[in-house]
């Protein structure tokens, strides 16, 4: 595990407003309950517990802001609360009681727990870190330990600007190292099978990454939901997108998943908690490829270029050469 706070940080460490940027970390993962994942939070950080439902829990007031921990299923929280409001809770032998809890430990199998950081600093990331290491010294597991589970690990980096050419920039490097990545990360197949993270179609990339492509912001809103309308992509831009011209996103989707930030919503990594030599550090590293390309104009440039005619060769999917490509182009820079 990296501790060392400069090891982390990126390029451009600064938002346009002088602020140090910050970073949201999404956690899915199975062999905890919620009181033990509460702990660990609490004995790193504090915090004043709030319970809304047996599946749905926040910790206010932390060190770093406002936690959250869910079961990550609409359906079980939506019959969760229902139950919930039907009686009085505090009574252990409620019919209420018994029926939320036998949910809660069915839904458990099967379903992710989803703890949600606050936007936490670039150079706190280390004690986000250290928190994935507590929670696997209590017993977590990651997308690994079953083949029904298909656990991720989001990143919310928040952009150094909000402007196209950022914004750009930012997308064109991740299509050009997504392969890359993927190859590091070791993506595990059961979640390559399902629709979670999709990446983009070849005909969309090459679409972004040609140089001739200068859209405005909206007209790049609407390329990117007439080609992806939805959240499950490797890369999903609609919260970013939804902060910027909600009403443009709404108008075009109904979908009150997408929540309205100025981040990228990066969802490819594998969660390999139950793994001791995995931690943050690994896919926060890779993902700091992307920001060292995005932050290098002719760098980018070459990518993007080597990448389109690699592009309009002909390939099969089981193709490697750009793999193999742009691992000798991040290795030569």
């Amino acid at each position: 595990m990296v501790t060392d706070s400069s090891i982390w940080l990126p390029p451009v460490t600064l938002t346009n407003k002088g602020s140090e940027r910050r970073v949201g970390v999404e956690l899915e993962f199975a062999g905890l309950d919620a009181g033990q994942i509460i702990g660990c939070v609490q004995q790193q950080f504090g915090g004043e517990l709030e319970r809304r439902s047996s599946f749905e829990f926040s910790l206010q007031n932390t060190t770093l802001g406002k936690f959250g921990i869910e079961l990550d299923a609409s359906y079980i929280k939506a019959v969760g609360a229902l139950l919930e409001e039907s009686g009085d809770l505090e009574d252990e032998f409620s019919i209420e009681a018994v029926a939320a809890e036998l949910l809660t430990k069915a839904a458990e199998q099967f379903v992710p727990w989803e703890l949600v950081t606050p936007p936490v600093l670039l150079s706190d990331l280390p004690q986000i870190s250290q928190l994935f290491a507590s929670l696997r010294s209590a017993g977590a597991l990651g997308t690994r330990n079953s083949l029904r589970y298909a656990f991720g690990l989001h990143l919310n980096p928040e952009l150094p600007a909000t402007d196209i050419d950022t914004i750009l920039s930012y997308f064109r490097a991740f299509l050009c190292l997504y392969e890359w990545i993927a190859e590091q990360d070791q993506i595990d197949l059961t979640r390559k099978l399902t629709n979670y993270i999709k990446h983009f179609s070849k005909d969309f990339i090459q679409k972004v990454i040609d140089a001739r492509y200068q859209p405005t912001l909206a007209q790049f809103i609407d390329d990117y939901i007439e080609d992806n309308p939805t959240r499950n992509r490797s890369m999903d831009m609609l919260p970013l997108f939804a902060h910027l011209d909600e009403d443009r996103v709404r108008s075009r989707l109904d979908d009150p998943r997408i929540k309205a930030r100025p981040t990228l919503h990066y969802r490819l990594p594998n969660c390999d908690i139950d793994n001791l030599d995995w931690n943050l550090d690994q896919p926060w590293q890779n993902w700091l490829q992307v920001e060292r390309l995005a932050n290098d104009p002719a760098w980018l440039k070459q990518f993007c270029d080597q990448y389109r005619r690699y592009l309009k060769s002909f390939i099969t999917p089981f193709d490697t050469e750009w793999l193999k490509e742009s691992s000798k182009l991040l290795q030569e820079h």
